[in-house]
């Protein structure tokens, strides 16, 4: 999640954090661990699949996974609901 000071800016905030988020390369664990229990259950089901955790996006007090499989994206909120069309863009 985001620390407290950044959760106190405006929408200029948001994206520094977008732009230094892209840069940074995290491996599977320290995604999965930004997931919550829901989110890690729905990842597992998708992984059932095919599907692999990519990126995990924080806006505000939300946070949101994102699944690859080839050309194909899925999204999982923090509720564990599954969207495997999701109005998104990724750079693949």
């Amino acid at each position: 999640m985001l620390s407290s000071p950044m959760q106190n800016n405006d929408s200029m905030a948001e994206s520094s954090l977008y732009s230094y988020s892209r840069q940074q390369n995290y491996d599977k664990d320290s995604l999965w661990d930004k997931l919550n229990l829901s989110q890690q259950y729905a990842v597992c089901s998708l992984g059932q699949f095919g599907y692999l955790l990519t990126y995990v996006r924080s806006v505000g007090a939300s946070t949101l996974a994102i699944l690859k499989l080839d050309n194909k994206i899925a999204t999982i909120n923090e509720a564990g609901v599954i969207n495997v069309n999701p109005a998104i863009d990724c750079r693949m």
